[in-house]
């Protein structure tokens, strides 16, 4: 059983490893081997503790092991991530109804996403539609993406 938490900064280090490793795992099938090596070489703690401070964040943990996390800014979807070893757990769910409700109850109606290729079935099954085909640019790369929004219901 795992356990959602807000983000604490000492939680950085692990989100970076997770998050590379992510990408590097499960990204890799839908991006470039150059797609991949960039976006996942921006990962630090030093960057996810500056982020943690802008964006509301949350952590996913199954004994005490940071398993997932996903963070949001205003009405959108910063990012969702979970590692691959718990992929298909219902891990992102929870933490995406966690966030749902966040925004709901700050007075959004709608929550926006840019989703990357591999993440696009995971957010169409939770009740997200693609708006347009979006590229999202990192250093030299061009990555195709899906801009994405749900109403947002009451729960």
């Amino acid at each position: 059983m795992f356990q959602i938490r807000k983000f604490r900064s000492d939680d950085a280090v692990s989100l970076a490893r997770l998050h590379r490793g992510t990408i590097r795992s499960i990204n890799k099938k839908d991006y470039t081997p150059r797609e991949i090596t960039v976006w996942s070489g921006r990962s630090s703690a030093k960057r996810f503790r500056n982020l943690g401070e802008i964006n509301q964040r949350y952590v996913a943990l199954e004994s005490r092991k940071i398993v997932g996390f996903a963070d949001y800014k205003d009405h959108e979807l910063m990012g969702l991530y979970i590692h691959k070893n718990f992929l298909g757990k219902g891990i992102g769910k929870k933490l995406l109804m966690k966030i749902e409700r966040e925004v709901y109850a700050n007075g959004g109606r709608t929550l926006k996403c840019i989703s990357t290729i591999t993440a696009r079935p995971f957010y169409e099954k939770n009740g997200f539609k693609v708006v347009k085909k979006a590229i999202h640019q990192i250093k030299d790369q061009k990555l195709p993406v899906f801009e994405m929004r749900k109403k947002l219901i009451r729960k």
